[in-house]
């Protein structure tokens, strides 16, 4: 998780609370979620209200697109982003949601591979901005992922069954937040084995 007070607060992917953006707010920051397959409901009604818009009013819609290139890929990042005109009971300040397609052009196949991505956010509506802050959360994000993979060998976790995958990611990047605080100068990895053999480097990870 990524909070930036009075700027904006960006959740790690699988993570969307509705009791979040109360405390974001209240904290004086603002906050930028995505919106993952575990609501499906919130993600569907979004999409509809795009496909909504954009058929009958697309004057309203707010775009921009960029163009990332590098080591054989090319990623094409088309955002398109609302202004929410009614107040949510349920997201407090809820102001934007936001579209973002990434089609994606590697050297090793032919057909480009596309998802979209919806974003809720408190922010007023700036497409250029919230896509900034989408972007950052996407580096951390895989600088996060390389970490848990040299730390944790995540790309080869045979964890498939339900919300497994997403739980245990939680937990090592916990884990992770835990050893990365400790002042000791070592890897993640040789922290984290220290942690397993030794009670007291465990507990001065976990309690400080």
């Amino acid at each position: 998780m990524s909070c930036f007070p009075d700027v904006f607060t960006g959740i790690q992917k699988g993570i969307c609370r509705r009791g979040y953006p109360y405390r974001c707010l209240t904290g004086r920051a603002d906050y930028v979620l995505c919106v993952k397959n575990n609501h499906r409901a919130l993600r569907n009604e979004i999409a509809s209200y795009f496909t909504k818009v954009s058929r009958d009013n697309p004057e309203f819609l707010a775009e921009f697109e960029e163009t990332d290139a590098g080591h054989g890929r090319t990623e094409v990042r088309r955002y398109r982003q609302l202004r929410v005109i009614t107040e949510s009971a349920h997201w407090r300040g809820l102001q934007t949601v936001t579209e973002v397609e990434r089609e994606r052009h590697t050297s090793k196949t032919e057909q480009p591979s596309c998802e979209k991505q919806y974003y809720i956010s408190s922010l007023p509506p700036d497409v250029e901005k919230i896509a900034g802050a989408i972007r950052s959360h996407w580096e951390v994000e895989a600088k996060a992922h390389w970490v848990l993979d040299v730390t944790f060998n995540e790309d080869d976790s045979r964890i498939r069954v339900g919300d497994g995958a997403e739980n245990v990611a939680v937990i090592r990047r916990f884990a992770l937040n835990l050893a990365r605080l400790h002042p000791q100068k070592d890897s993640m990895r040789s922290k984290l084995k220290q942690a397993g053999w030794s009670d007291k480097f465990r507990s001065e990870i976990i309690f400080g």
